[in-house]
C-alpha cells in the first residue's frame, strides 16, 4: 500500500490555493486576486488516513509524515 501524503492550502471560501499562488515570508498572498490561505489539510494516497486542518503547512507536514511512520 502507497503512503504518499500530499498537503493542501485551502483559501477561506474552502476552495484549493493553487501551488502557483506565491506568499510573502509573512504569509501574505502576492498572486492577484487570491485571498490568501486558512488552513492546510495533509492527504495520504492509502485513503484511510487525512489531517485535520491546520493552520502550518509544516504541521500538517508533520502530521503526514506521522503518519507514513505508524504504517510501516
Amino acid at each position: 500500500m502507497s503512503h504518499k501524503v500530499t498537503v493542501n492550502a485551502y483559501h477561506p471560501d474552502s476552495t484549493v490555493c493553487p501551488p502557483e499562488h506565491k506568499y510573502t515570508t509573512s504569509n501574505r498572498p502576492l498572486a492577484e486576486g487570491c485571498p490568501g490561505r486558512t488552513v492546510f489539510f495533509a492527504i495520504c494516497a492509502c485513503g484511510s488516513w487525512s489531517s485535520t486542518g491546520s493552520a502550518t503547512k509544516g504541521y500538517a507536514a508533520e502530521m503526514g509524515r506521522r503518519h507514513r511512520a505508524a504504517t510501516r
